[in-house]
């Protein structure tokens, strides 16, 4: 069952196609009926019997953007826990954006899960959380900047390598 990410909680949703055309989606303990509907402009028309939304998604590697009447979330895949290297020690940009704001400071210690910056690709948020405990060793932008993916925002030195 696929799983996602938002607000610092896991998410387990599944999709069932049924034999009238409509789906079933289970999101936790949550179970919706909906009929789907392409748009002209690339959407999607979701009818659930009370509601009705417009839902417009991209995805990028394991990040999903949605943004559904006027609201934009931004969806993660989790990753498998792994042993933090010296290379995680160096936080990027995962799209082309605007820094919104920076949260931190040099020297600051930071919980795993903390948002240490703002980000604002497509008119949408995006939080650069620290991946683990640390230190906030470099702050590499600043507010206003506009980075490039893959553009290095912070470097931090991991709890276990404090010295």
């Amino acid at each position: 069952m696929p799983s996602y990410r938002y607000n610092n909680q896991t998410h387990h949703v599944h999709l069932t196609h049924n034999a009238d055309g409509s789906l079933t989606a289970t999101v936790d303990d949550q179970t919706y009926t909906l009929h789907v509907e392409s748009t002209s402009d690339g959407g999607l028309l979701l009818d659930w019997g009370d509601g009705r939304a417009i839902a417009h998604i991209a995805k990028e590697g394991d990040q999903r953007y949605v943004h559904i009447n006027g609201q934009s979330y931004l969806l993660t895949v989790p990753q498998p826990r792994r042993k933090q290297s010296s290379s995680d020690s160096d936080l990027t940009a995962q799209m082309p954006s605007q820094v919104v704001d920076v949260l931190v400071a040099v020297d600051d210690m930071v919980k795993s899960g903390q948002t240490l910056m703002i980000l604002e690709a497509m008119k949408m948020e995006i939080r650069v959380n620290a991946p683990t405990d640390g230190r906030i060793k470099q702050i590499l932008v600043h507010k206003g900047d506009i980075v490039e993916r893959g553009q290095r925002l912070v470097e931090f030195v991991t709890a276990d390598k404090q010295e």
